[in-house]
């Protein structure tokens, strides 16, 4: 059985973060926080799921500063709640947010916070 897991991206209000850790950690849900440095590793890599190594590419200013987060293995019933924790502490919500699939397991941070922004942007103007 697999562990529900999510990756945290820049989460720089440290009250807000320790209650969202708080929180996840009430509900057995690992956290890892990533930095900078691991934008440019795989997402499978970041999960530690077998068959994915270290890149030996440096990350040469590559970067980003939106918050975001990747869910692995959430139910339904999980993910609803935690969406509501976040509405029931008035917290904000993350905007850019994604659940790991196989395709997006081989994707970098970097990659997918470009595809993430792109389809929040184009949900803006609607």
């Amino acid at each position: 059985m697999s562990q529900t897991q999510v990756l945290l991206y820049n989460f720089t209000d440290q009250e807000r973060l320790r209650r969202i850790r708080r929180y996840l950690n009430k509900e057995k849900i690992s956290a890892r926080i990533v930095q900078a440095p691991e934008f440019l590793e795989n997402l499978g890599y970041l999960f530690e799921i077998p068959g994915f190594s270290k890149t030996s590419a440096f990350n040469l200013g590559g970067n980003f500063h939106e918050e975001m987060m990747v869910m692995k293995d959430f139910s339904d019933e999980q993910m609803n709640a935690f969406f509501a924790f976040f509405k029931k502490n008035s917290l904000p919500p993350v905007s850019l947010k994604a659940v790991l699939t196989p395709i997006t397991m081989h994707w970098t941070s970097l990659q997918l916070f470009e595809e993430l922004s792109k389809e929040h942007a184009s949900l803006k103007k609607f």
